[in-house]
């Protein structure tokens, strides 16, 4: 007879909010979309996106609340001076925009569904008529490749359905900074302790882990790539602007254990059947880049202390118990992410890649 028990208590630092578990329809119908709403970066554009309720009580409101988000995505990033009056001053029919600085910015025609007013703002004259479908995320077949290719200043937000639907985009990117605090630098501080007891009637295992993993508040702008929908959640792309020495090659990251000197490490939750306290993707995420980052603490040293007992009790009966303490600070690069379901809940896999010490 073999029993097997799991406990695991993770204590995370950050609360991620506006993505919930409930399994959707992972491939909604295709709707044609400006091109820019699913890829704000490109070749020819590098821009920002502004969203607003479609509806205001002020004249324009909405296209002007917009349109001062989307330019303040593109100040913050680039550490320019505010441009949020000026923009007040702009007439809705105008789309050419000049900072401060005297640099040009163009502003989109807005793009309108029930819910959501879209702007995008960017340093290049942008094609309004230019149309793409909508872009659905396939965790399986890894498309778009931006899921799992492990590119270079690279981290993911998600988000679920929002309170005020044009608050789903925002949210990815204040979830996306919460992760790239923790891939920055994290603080790991864990017990892991395994006892297993044999006997001729039954073996019993068990494995506890509780502590916590801190990550750091991360202050620097993120730039949204591109983004995909599964079901009713929105996933996005997010590059940071921190310098990376060496880069890295796209690498089929879930069927090696090293890349270049350093540790790939497979980080997961939910597997065991837990759920996350808060029922949402979001955190799901974020506990299992945890697993992963105590993966990589543990890779760099641990204090192990073990007691074994042999005792003879109605016939042979052994004991084994064995606790690791794990304290280090570590840091990682997101290369790779799953989501499968199971029961209508979700498991999430993460591979990272150890930073550069």
């Amino acid at each position: 007879m073999l029993c097997y028990s799991r406990f695991w208590v993770s204590i995370g630092a950050l609360t991620l909010a506006a993505c919930q578990t409930t399994k959707t329809n992972s491939t909604p119908p295709s709707v044609q979309v400006p091109c820019w709403l699913n890829k704000p970066v490109s070749s020819q554009h590098i821009g920002f996106i502004g969203t607003a309720a479609p509806f205001s009580a002020i004249k324009d409101g909405s296209i002007i609340a917009s349109r001062q988000r989307a330019v303040s995505h593109y100040t913050q990033y680039y550490g320019l001076p505010s441009a949020h009056e000026k923009i007040k001053q702009l007439p809705a029919t105008q789309n050419r925009f000049t900072l401060n600085n005297g640099q040009v910015l163009y502003f989109s025609e807005p793009y309108i569904t029930s819910d959501t007013l879209y702007t995008y703002v960017s340093n290049r004259p942008i094609i309004n008529s230019n149309q793409c479908e909508t872009v659905s995320c396939n965790f399986s077949l890894c498309e778009p490749k931006w899921l799992c290719s492990g590119e270079n200043n690279h981290v993911i937000g998600a988000s679920y359905y929002t309170a005020f639907a044009h608050q789903q985009l925002p949210m990815t990117a204040t979830n996306a900074k919460a992760l790239a605090g923790y891939l920055a630098q994290a603080s790991v501080n864990m017990q892991e302790r395994y006892i297993e007891s044999f006997s001729e009637q039954q073996h019993t295992s068990q494995f506890f882990r509780q502590g916590e993993v801190i990550g750091n508040e991360y202050h620097q702008p993120l730039l949204m790539t591109q983004s995909c929908h599964y079901g009713s959640t929105l996933f996005a792309a997010y590059q940071t602007n921190q310098s990376i020495n060496k880069q890295i090659t796209q690498q089929t990251w879930r069927d090696i254990q090293q890349y270049q000197g350093r540790s790939v490490v497979m980080g997961n939750f939910g597997e065991d059947g837990t759920i996350a306290p808060d029922n949402l993707i979001s955190s799901a995420i974020r506990y299992a880049i945890h697993d992963a980052l105590v993966e990589i603490a543990k890779n760099k040293g641990v204090t192990v202390s073990a007691s074994s007992t042999l005792l003879n009790q109605n016939g042979r009966y052994y004991l084994s118990d064995a606790q690791f303490d794990i304290q280090q600070t570590v840091s990682g690069q997101l290369l790779d992410l799953q989501i499968n379901y199971k029961a209508g809940f979700p498991i999430v896999y993460v591979w990272l890649l150890e930073s550069e010490s």
